[in-house]
């Protein structure tokens, strides 16, 4: 069958550890700068947002995932690759805190609502709603893609890398992508993909209501209200809002895969961590 063909390159990630970003990127590498979310889907398909599985697959498809990985996964038998980003924890909590705010998923931002998600975060090893939709819990995710040797090649990235030296990421993208392009139009693709990049075609597109990533109607009152997708784009926000004592639930949940992935565990005694 046409779906068995080896053909999709992943785009893979736990949910807000920086996958649009990364498909922003790789399509600029590929295809030249984007400037809708809608243009970006069409490039590289959500496999979450497909009404239907497809039939027949080009020679090459990328393909966003949030899914674990395994044999049972949508479409795993006609997988070529696969991107995989990773980002610190305590960050990927944070930031999937204030999207479920944005969804209308959670509470409030007051303090109390955010205890209450990071315990319900720490206790599943993840957020509820993503272990209910087949994603697994954030060690789950992370060690199906990079924890073990898998039948196709993997190329792990650190959010916190990227963000440091996207140059040096893009690099190795296109070194595992075989894109053919130059060092001054790999810097163009960076320069495309940058957060205040995103963050100006997240407001184009909700200014000229196109349905994607960034805009949906039924996120209207969300968005009236100054809640965005491309919210803040950092590194390290966890460490300076959670208390010590959440930072060391923390370490203690998800010591082994932070060390596995090269974190450090997160300093209790950072400036602005409350005591």
């Amino acid at each position: 069958m046409a779906t068995q063909s080896k053909s999709i390159i992943w785009i893979a990630s736990y949910p807000k550890s920086g996958n649009t970003w990364v498909r922003f990127l790789v399509c600029s590498l590929i295809f030249g700068p984007q400037d809708s979310a809608s243009a970006l889907n069409r490039l590289a398909p959500d496999l979450h947002e497909l009404a239907e599985l497809p039939t027949q697959l080009p020679p090459r498809l990328l393909m966003k995932t949030h899914f674990a990985f395994s044999e049972r996964m949508p479409l795993a038998a006609a997988t070529a690759g696969a991107i995989y980003v990773v980002r610190q924890p305590a960050d990927v909590m944070l930031s999937n805190f204030h999207y479920a705010r944005r969804s209308g998923a959670t509470e409030a931002d007051d303090e109390a609502a955010l205890e209450r998600y990071v315990e319900e975060f720490i206790a599943a090893r993840g957020d509820p709603r993503w272990l209910q939709r087949g994603m697994g819990s954030w060690e789950e995710n992370v060690r199906s893609w990079i924890g073990a040797p898998l039948p196709f090649p993997v190329l792990p990235l650190r959010y916190e890398d990227l963000l440091a030296d996207p140059i040096e990421g893009a690099s190795r993208l296109r070194g595992f992508l075989g894109v053919q392009c130059s060092d001054e139009q790999l810097a163009r693709a960076v320069a495309a993909s940058s957060f205040e990049r995103l963050r100006a075609i997240e407001e184009s597109d909700i200014a000229a209501g196109r349905v994607g990533i960034f805009y949906k109607p039924y996120l209207h009152s969300s968005i009236e209200a100054g809640r965005r997708f491309m919210r803040a784009g950092r590194s390290g926000e966890a460490r300076r809002t959670l208390s010590a004592a959440q930072l060391r639930q923390i370490n203690l949940r998800f010591d082994s895969v932070m060390q596995a992935c090269g974190y450090p565990l997160a300093d209790p005694v950072e400036q602005g961590a409350k005591r």
